[in-house]
């Protein structure tokens, strides 16, 4: 047999061996959840908070949701009424961020002139609109809203917002107490892009993109450490000294950050489709990964991320939450999907 003909004969072989082969999806040994309820919503779901009995939805062109979560009743809301009784109009809604414990939403609009609004939500089923931040508001990629621990009046809450773009990279920190936003106390500025943020009592932690994770000191503002991995930094959370990101096409990445000046890589999960946004809830981890679904792992042992479940029937999932006992996702194809995790 001459040489080309057993090269060609060889080539044949691993083509037919690699039609063959196995693909690398859902983990055998995940259970599936069960799905609850498809919530069909006008505009594309961009992003969600949980707040006890409501789950309200950024719809971007389509405005405002809120889902009643007992009986998944939407409520679509496109104007919200002012302090002084005038209309202010709810569109182009890309980011929220809610704290129940004092019946606050903040919202990040890109209608007209980008701003952040602040809503109280006492009556949800008429907001009140308060006020907005006008100032470095363009082209917010993430922002976290919290209840300021230790707060001696019982009524101040915390913003960490990020502005990233050119020529800007610029994550801003600020106290609002229910009426009025008292203003930015610090900023960080970095030459990297900003996706993500989340915060602790001593550390801002940075979803950079292709720089990976970044870490910044709260009382200094200057950079601690920085740590590189596979895949594209786009949204994290951080707890009891662990960061969890959703890493773009490199999944799932868990990074220890209990000692700060020295991150050091865990443990990771390679998802299908692009990791783009993540939640933590007592152990458990969810990852909406675009085309791949959510997934859900048990991370108890941060170190070895073991897959619960993968859900598949979502259609393009574009964020993702914990609700409890319930697990909410937007779908950009389906709207609002409610899974449960018993």
């Amino acid at each position: 047999m001459s040489r080309s003909i057993l090269i060609n004969l060889m080539l044949a072989l691993l083509i037919v061996a690699g039609g063959c082969a196995k693909r690398n999806t859902a983990y055998e040994g995940a259970k599936d959840i069960e799905l609850l309820q498809t919530i069909p919503v006008v505009g594309n779901p961009r992003d969600l908070s949980y707040a006890g009995d409501y789950l309200y939805a950024a719809l971007d062109q389509g405005g405002l949701g809120v889902i009643d979560t007992h009986n998944y009743r939407l409520n679509w809301i496109n104007s919200i009424t002012a302090t002084d009784g005038s209309e202010v109009s709810v569109y182009r809604i890309r980011l929220l961020s809610t704290v129940p414990e004092y019946d606050a939403l903040f919202m990040y609009s890109t209608e007209g002139t980008d701003d952040i609004k602040f809503v109280n939500t006492s009556n949800p089923d008429s907001l009140r609109w308060y006020g907005s931040i006008l100032g470095a508001s363009q082209d917010i990629k993430d922002m976290i809203l919290r209840k300021l621990e230790n707060d001696p009046g019982g009524n101040l809450m915390e913003l960490l917002y990020a502005q990233s773009g050119t020529p800007n990279n610029i994550c801003y920190y600020g106290r609002y107490n229910g009426e009025f936003w008292e203003g930015s106390e610090f900023s960080i500025s970095t030459s990297y892009p900003i996706l993500g943020l989340d915060m602790d009592a001593s550390n801002i932690y940075i979803a950079s993109d292709q720089r990976g994770l970044l870490v910044y000191s709260r009382a200094t503002q200057q950079m601690v450490s920085q740590l590189a991995f596979p895949g594209y930094a786009e949204k994290l959370i951080t707890n009891d000294g662990i960061v969890y990101v959703a890493a773009r096409h490199g999944g799932l990445q868990i990074v220890d950050v209990s000692n700060p000046a020295q991150p050091n890589l865990l443990g990771n999960y390679n998802t299908t489709g692009y990791a783009s946004d993540i939640d933590y809830q007592d152990g458990k981890v969810a990852v909406s990964s675009g085309s791949g679904g959510v997934y859900l792992f048990d991370v108890s042992a941060p170190a070895n991320p073991k897959l619960l479940s993968r859900i598949t029937d979502c259609g393009y999932a574009n964020t993702v939450t914990f609700m409890g006992d319930r697990l909410a996702v937007a779908s950009r194809d389906y709207g609002i999907m409610i899974y449960s995790l018993d």
